[in-house]
């Protein structure tokens, strides 16, 4: 009885909808132009019962018949899909209007129940403050002559390398040492943590891990539906629980550092650098944005989020792909050998390892794994294309998409890391500039070179120190990906070889 009534409610709320759109659409569009095509959907859902369980793939489908942008209906949410570079660029690089972020049930509920301070939030004068403070305290943090990434990597490696060498020759699966070992660097570059007590510092972090990843995924009735959160209250209220323990950890060590750093030479941590960048504000400007150091200081707790998962799963997929082709590990590991000999892989050798630089770039492209990245909306009627796109239209872009378009990656099925080389092996800096994992335009990831650097060292010395093998009764899966927030890699039982030195 109470499910029937649901539906009649939404039917309801359905219906007035429609009504309202067709009686005002009149004025919408003061330009005259078309909206994007896009297929029908049935009454009150949509399209999302055709979208299934990888919506990337369904999305590249459609834009075989409706081209690089359409609309489809999810629910009550309008959303335009971006399937091609040139479309995403020429949305996200020139025109600023695209720079917002939906206002989703999801979106909001995450805004009041964490400390999140700009990734979530649309492109006002607040938030491209907060992110000009985000890119000054990295910057800050990598130049300052306390900057240990190498040092961190090298010991979070150390630790990593000793269970795998404890368990060589046999098969297991190393997801919780690659959790591990990313959370370790993240959290010392971040914070100056220590994680020697695993137990009660890490299980908040892997707890909200995968709740963020389902609490986000792509055209949710969450999202979708009129009555989403209501529909879906237990969810929503597992989802605020989940990541208390999570928020309490990060404002801890946040707080801590308010208290230390006067200048630049007092910077440890990324946190430290944040909190330097706070004070160096104008007070003026602060108060003319209403924005509090409480509300910086939680910049801190964005990186985190967004380093630790991104570098966790890009790492997985590296160790995954090198496993299944042998003969890419064996040519890399090669290169590293001639570089640096017996000695750890260092940041200034990438300039000398084109091959092992290409593997990293050919990883990103061939897992795709922010598939749709983070969802955009217009913060204003705009155009795109000669199409009308109204004011709060969430807008995809689907970077799996673009990754697997043979026009850009001839073969695209295929993992082929010389695609990334010229004809003398050197990096070729333009198709280089192909691969999006990060974004692109005025919202591309602030920590896009902090990952990069720490992917780079994690798996050099991971294959200066180990032969990564297939388990022959279990071969890895490189082909699919658990689909959520992210199309996460497939955990499966590796087979690490510690190398004759």
């Amino acid at each position: 009885m109470i499910a029937w009534t649901i539906v009649q409610l939404l039917v309801l709320v359905w219906a007035i909808r429609t009504l309202w759109k067709y009686f005002t659409a009149s004025g919408g569009n003061k330009l005259g132009l078309p909206e994007p095509p896009g297929p029908y959907g049935l009454p009150v859902v949509g399209y999302m019962p055709f979208l299934g369980s990888e919506p990337h793939l369904a999305f590249a489908k459609l834009s075989q018949k409706y081209g690089d942008i359409f609309q489809v209906q999810l629910g009550t949410q309008k959303v335009v899909v971006l399937n091609s570079l040139d479309a995403i660029k020429e949305a996200y690089i020139k025109d600023a209007s695209f720079a917002g972020r939906p206002n989703s049930a999801s979106i909001q509920i995450f805004l009041k129940s964490s400390l999140s301070s700009f990734s979530f939030r649309s492109g006002n004068a607040q938030c491209k403050l907060l992110r000009k403070i985000a890119i000054k305290a990295l910057g800050m943090f990598s130049s300052s002559r306390n900057s240990r990434l190498e040092a961190v990597v090298g010991e979070a490696n150390e630790e990593l390398h000793a269970e795998l060498e404890a368990l060589s020759g046999q098969s297991f699966d190393p997801q919780q040492n690659i959790f591990d070992c990313v959370a370790g660097v993240i959290g010392t570059i971040l914070f100056g943590l220590d994680f020697s007590n695993k137990d009660a510092l890490l299980k908040p972090i892997l707890s909200i891990n995968q709740k963020f990843a389902n609490f986000f995924a792509t055209g949710t009735v969450l999202d979708s539906l009129p009555l989403g959160p209501l529909i879906m209250r237990h969810k929503v209220k597992d989802f605020v629980e989940g990541i208390k323990p999570f928020n309490e950890l990060i404002d801890k060590h946040v707080t801590e550092h308010m208290v230390h750093c006067e200048e630049e030479d007092d910077v440890r941590d990324v946190a430290d650098a944040v909190a330097l960048a706070a004070k160096q504000t104008p007070t003026d400007l602060k108060q003319q944005l209403q924005l509090t150091d409480d509300r910086i200081r939680c910049i801190a707790s964005d990186l985190f989020g967004a380093g630790f998962a991104t570098v966790m799963e890009t790492f997985r997929w590296a160790i995954n792909v090198l496993a299944a082709f042998p003969d890419v590990q064996e040519r890399a590991r090669r290169e590293l050998a001639e570089v640096c000999g017996d000695r750890p892989l260092r940041l200034t050798d990438r300039s000398n390892i084109p091959y092992n630089e290409a593997v990293l770039l050919e990883t990103f492209r061939f897992s795709s794994l922010l598939t749709l990245s983070l969802p955009h909306s217009t913060m204003e009627d705009t155009t795109l294309r000669g199409y009308f796109i109204p004011k709060g239209t969430t807008i995809f872009s689907n970077l799996f998409a673009h990754h697997y378009n043979s026009q850009y990656f001839p073969d695209p099925e295929s993992f082929k890391p010389d695609r990334f080389l010229t004809a003398d092996g050197k990096l070729d800096a333009d198709k280089a500039q192909l691969v999006i994992p990060f974004g692109v335009g005025k919202r591309r990831c602030v920590g896009e070179n902090l990952a990069r650097q720490e992917l780079s060292l994690l798996v050099g010395r991971l294959l200066q120190k180990f032969e990564i093998r297939q388990d022959p009764n279990n071969p890895v899966n490189v082909r699919d990906g658990k689909t959520g927030f992210t199309r996460a890699p497939i955990q499966t039982p590796l087979i690490f070889k510690k190398l004759a030195l």
